[in-house]
């Protein structure tokens, strides 16, 4: 005889099952519960919303225990929250058999967006009191990540540009007869254009085949769109700009196509790889973020780390001043360009600067003088240009091409650049920059592939931030978890 269990649908319990029964002693619902319990919401800010009429409104740490849950399991879409509320045991036990819809989520999220950015804080803060944190090397760097957005619903100066062109070229005969017209009609007739820029392949057709069709006034009302569309990128400062997340910005990704997305910058701590500090920007480049991420971090812990290490993109005069001047230690990977790599003799680094004499000299010994200043290339700053007058040196063709002599640029940073690869110069230092792979790198991994985050949800910049955020979180939550589970980590 087969033996087999099958579900008995007839059963009742003689003492009714309780909440606690639901979840096992160990289950991460329930850190997560101690977590948000030992928060004061009332001083990280959040919103208590109040109503007079109708049914109560849910609770703020019942619905930050359903976000954090949700992002701990990779649910991070209010609907999918709401579903698993009513068919996940561990956030049936969570809300205690409530069923937030996904109104409520959305709405508790909308209106606490500043408040939220600060349980990130809070995770930090409870990692550093349990010794999780070192704060002697942490490692900066910064990810790419897309905005959920159509390429079609943006701006592109050169599109809009010869847009015009075409337009101004089929208007430039009518424009006489219609301003002759217009004191005498007192306006033209209603022919309303809707909004073309909305989709730029519906623009670029009526652009190629349609413009004989449209009237006069409709012509000179998609001109109109046009210049609008023009002025708003020029008021970004952008050649590009999505209609639909206008913070965003084209950047390239690592498979070499341009996206609209935002760069989220994580500063993660040694000792047990807890991110300590977390921001997005909508800078496509790394190089002016490297002294704004080390005091994010230092705000959580209220202490600096003692070394910072950063790759090549954080490579910048002005912020590795910053750092000098605010006591910060930092190494960051040289470009090839400041090294000198391959053994080049005539390579600027090889040239000495002297001070006294405000001179170049060069690996042969000549000298070059200060010639003239002009602006730095999109800098704020001015550079000061020293020129080799020495025609009859014998090196002169390895040196340089350029007939007028060897031109060396000097920025005011150089000193500050000089004392970089000084410190590099230390052995030990390039073995500790391979370390900021091993540190920081695996955080990014984890975000991404095993929790297959991969677009923002949210278009605007504050929402996007406060999303980095939570993800953040719960990789410092995972990390906090196994030490609770060892009793290394208690609440109360």
């Amino acid at each position: 005889m087969i033996l087999e269990i099958k579900a008995d649908y007839s059963q009742s319990f003689l003492f009714p099952p309780t909440l606690e029964d639901w979840v096992p002693k160990d289950h991460p619902a329930r850190f997560i519960r101690l977590f948000v319990e030992s928060l004061d919401f009332e001083a990280l800010g959040f919103k208590i919303r109040e109503s007079e009429e109708g049914r109560p409104n849910y609770s703020n740490d019942l619905l930050l225990k359903v976000w954090l849950y949700g992002y701990y399991e990779k649910i991070r879409s209010t609907r999918s929250l709401e579903k698993a509320c009513k068919n996940q045991l561990p956030l049936v036990w969570l809300t205690g058999m409530n069923y937030p819809d996904h109104n409520s989520i959305w709405r508790f999220f909308n209106n606490n967006v500043k408040a939220l950015k600060k349980i990130f804080s809070q995770s930090v803060k409870l990692a550093h009191k349990f010794d999780m944190v070192g704060l002697v090397l942490q490692a900066i760097d910064g990810t790419k990540i897309m905005v959920d957005v159509s390429r079609n619903r943006s701006l592109h100066k050169q599109d809009l540009t010869e847009y015009l062109k075409k337009l101004d070229q089929s208007i430039d005969e009518v424009i006489e007869e219609i301003k002759s017209k217009e004191s005498q009609e007192g306006g033209l007739p209603g022919y309303q254009l809707p909004l073309h820029l909305q989709d730029k392949r519906k623009l670029k057709e009526l652009i190629e085949t349609g413009l004989e069709e449209l009237s006069r006034e409709a012509k000179l009302e998609l001109k109109k769109e046009l210049e609008i569309g023009l002025e708003k990128l020029s008021a970004a400062g952008v050649d590009h700009l999505s209609l639909t997340a206008e913070e965003s910005r084209l950047m390239i990704h690592k498979n070499g196509q341009k996206e609209y997305s935002y760069n989220a910058q994580c500063v993660v701590d040694s000792q047990e790889q807890i991110i300590t500090g977390a921001k997005v920007c909508a800078d496509a480049e790394d190089s002016h973020q490297l002294c704004g991420m080390i005091e994010e971090s230092a705000m959580n812990l209220g202490a600096i780390s003692e070394e910072s290490l950063a790759d090549g993109g954080y490579f910048c005069g002005e912020e590795l001043s910053k750092a000098a001047d605010r006591g910060y230690e930092v190494s960051v990977n040289l470009p090839k360009n400041i090294k000198g790599e391959g053994g080049n003799k005539y390579h600027k680094s090889n040239f000495i600067y002297n001070r006294e004499k405000d001179v170049y000299i060069c690996p042969e010994g000549s000298e070059l003088f200060f010639y003239y200043e002009k602006p730095g290339s999109g800098k704020s700053y001015r550079v000061r240009i020293y020129r080799c007058v020495n025609g009859c040196c014998r090196c002169r063709n390895q040196c340089t091409r350029s007939k007028r002599g060897r031109e060396i640029e000097r920025t005011p940073y150089e000193e500050v650049i000089y004392k970089q690869i000084l410190k590099q110069s230390d052995r030990e230092k390039p073995k500790l920059l391979w370390l900021r792979k091993e540190i920081v790198e695996p955080v990014f991994g984890w975000i991404k592939r095993n929790q297959g985050f991969q677009r923002w949800s949210f278009g605007y910049l504050e929402a996007v931030d406060t999303q980095w955020k939570l993800l953040c979180t719960t990789v410092n939550l995972h990390k906090i978890y196994r030490k609770w589970l060892c009793g290394k980590v208690r609440f109360g």
